[in-house]
């Protein structure tokens, strides 16, 4: 399959996956995965051959970027033990684990060490697409893991490599490589960060402000792969130091153009990605070393090694979160305890994708003029174990939520019955209320004949708002309070004002925006307010400002035939 047939090919099977999904009542990103196998088998999908660079400097740090701009550095910092405990040390035991189990099958300890190192990691891409009806503490811990142990994975696997290749590896030595590649990844990151703070206090144009937003990940990751460290936690760090600086300076016009086209871009990229782990799947089986007989000896391997990882995750999740409460009781952390429930769906959460897939896929080809020992094993048990995972965890993901949602209300229906108190969750805090956003007044510009028309247009659209208004009120009069109140959020200024005070109207909606962006700020830094809460205030208040920037170049809407006293009340 050449190229321009594969980019149009994937991206039409992303863009039909959510309808089809629908239909089967199966994830978006398990229907892709299928459908990427399918194309794979069928006679004119031919081999693909999916780059490992591709996926790890173009690909991934799409992915992090905005996994970690949209996650909160407040949560983040809550849960920064369970984030650390997963994304380090789990992803350690969980390599020494499989390592330990395919050197019993017969693995060399290099080739074992490899295949550990790779299927190590939980990947970004499935957690953020599987993942997003989980409560926001456990998705917070997931994301922030996902973010993270991809760096940790990469590390031990270039280490596991080396040895292969001949080199000396000493506990020393690997410690030092991974303190290295974090510390060497956050300084990268932060100075990217800085720079990219200071490029978009400069400068208002959304297109510019696109450009350089584009730009942070990918100069993280080289920056910090030049310096031999760790191109992921250099992302990860990144998005962070940036996310709520870039929230505040960047003007509401640019945030909203931004935000929609990284919206579409992480889609897109996290879709394809999917799709090009399924095609891979001819090349992988089709390997030399890969007969009939030995494929279904890799198939029930890879089946076991899937079933250990989620043992290794389970065992881990329960026992660390034993052995906290075991040593640090105090009030503080009590809070944070996650129920054994949501432990399981973490669990069962941690699924394997094209970051596994790509890093098998970077193993060289040969070692000293032969070839690299077990390199078409190992691809063959990340395919997979990483197709397990998917269709498996993944599939079944949703009807785990909605076991534990099930169970849990049970539970505590059980508690208040028994003790009379009603037990419920704390819920974070919900600022006073705005009032409703309604259309913004028009004001009219210089060139008559565009007036004009927007004028036409204007006086069609109320007349056909009023008249459908009017008949709703006389098919139900009990209608007519609701009715009176969504005209005036859609026509807010009916009554008559000159230029002067339309202007001064704007000026004060443009004020009052202002006030609530700096009363939100401040309830954030009083720790009263979640970021993930301002930002979805914050999208709100764009949208108002965006449609008030609109209707500054359009004439003033005609009185309506029906309507009753009008009042701004409706807008801000």
């Amino acid at each position: 399959m050449s190229t321009p047939v594969l980019l149009v090919v994937t991206t039409a099977v992303v863009a039909l996956a959510p309808a089809m999904a629908r239909r089967v009542h199966l994830p978006a990103p398990s229907v892709l995965f299928l459908l990427g196998c399918a194309l794979a088998v069928l006679p004119l999908g031919g081999q693909v051959h999916l780059e490992p660079e591709f996926v790890l400097l173009v690909l991934l740090p799409v992915i992090l970027y905005w996994e970690g701009y949209t996650t909160s550095v407040q949560h983040a910092w809550r849960y920064r033990r369970a984030i650390v405990l997963t994304a380090v040390p789990l992803v350690i035991a969980t390599a020494a684990a499989v390592a330990v189990t395919a050197h019993a099958w017969g693995s060399s300890w290099a080739a074992a060490w490899i295949l550990g190192a790779v299927l190590a990691p939980t990947d970004a891409s499935a957690v953020a697409a599987y993942a997003r009806a989980l409560p926001l503490r456990l998705m917070t811990i997931l994301r922030g893991e996902s973010l993270i142990n991809d760096g940790t994975a990469l590390v031990l696997l270039g280490i596991a490599i080396s040895a292969a290749q001949g080199a000396h590896v000493s506990v020393a030595s690997a410690a030092g490589e991974l303190a290295w590649a974090y510390a060497g990844g956050i300084a990268a990151g932060a100075l990217v960060a800085a720079a990219g703070l200071l490029a978009v206090r400069r400068t208002q144009d959304p297109s510019v402000l696109a450009a350089v937003s584009v730009a942070e990940p990918f100069a993280a990751s080289v920056l910090a792969e030049a310096v031999h460290a760790s191109g992921v936690v250099a992302v990860v760090t990144c998005a962070l130091g940036i996310s709520r600086s870039a929230r505040r300076a960047v003007p509401a016009h640019g945030r909203l153009q931004v935000h929609a086209f990284w919206e579409t871009t992480s889609w897109l990229v996290n879709g394809s990605l999917f799709v090009l782990v399924g095609l891979e799947a001819r090349s992988v089986f089709d390997a030399p070393a890969v007969d009939a007989g030995r494929a279904g000896t890799l198939i029930g391997q890879g089946l076991l090694l899937a079933a250990l990882l989620m043992a290794v995750r389970v065992t881990w999740l329960f026992l660390t979160a034993w052995l906290v409460r075991l040593v640090d009781r105090r009030p503080v952390q009590r809070e944070l305890r996650v129920p054994w429930r949501l432990r399981l769906v973490a669990a069962w959460s941690g699924m394997r994708g094209g970051t596994s897939l790509a890093a098998a896929l970077s193993v060289p080809l040969s070692v000293e003029g032969a070839p690299f020992p077990e390199r078409d094993v190992i691809l063959v048990l990340t395919f997979v174990v990483v197709g397990t995972t998917l269709l498996v965890q993944g599939a079944t993901l949703p009807l785990t939520i909605g076991w534990v949602e099930r169970t849990g209300e049970r539970a505590s229906s059980a508690r208040c019955s028994s003790d009379g108190r009603a037990v419920g969750g704390r819920t974070g805090a919900r600022p006073a209320g705005t009032p409703p956003a309604g259309r913004q007044p028009a004001v009219a510009t210089g060139r008559e004949e565009e007036v004009a028309a927007l004028a036409a247009a204007i006086a069609t659209l109320s007349a056909a708002v009023d008249e459908h208004l009017q008949r709703a009120v006389e098919r139900d009069p009990a209608a007519s309070g609701a009715v009176e109140v969504l005209r005036r959020q859609v026509h807010p200024t009916r009554t008559a004002l000159d230029g002067g005070e339309r202007e001064l109207l704007q000026r004060l909606q443009h004020s009052t925006l202002q006030r609530e962006r700096e009363v939100l700020a401040a309830l954030v830094a009083r720790g009263e307010l979640e970021d993930t809460q301002m930002w979805r205030l914050q999208e709100r208040l764009d949208l108002d400002e965006a449609l008030l920037l609109a209707d500054r170049d359009l004439p003033p809407a005609p009185a309506p035939r029906h309507a009753g006293r009008a009042s701004p009340s409706g807008c801000r």
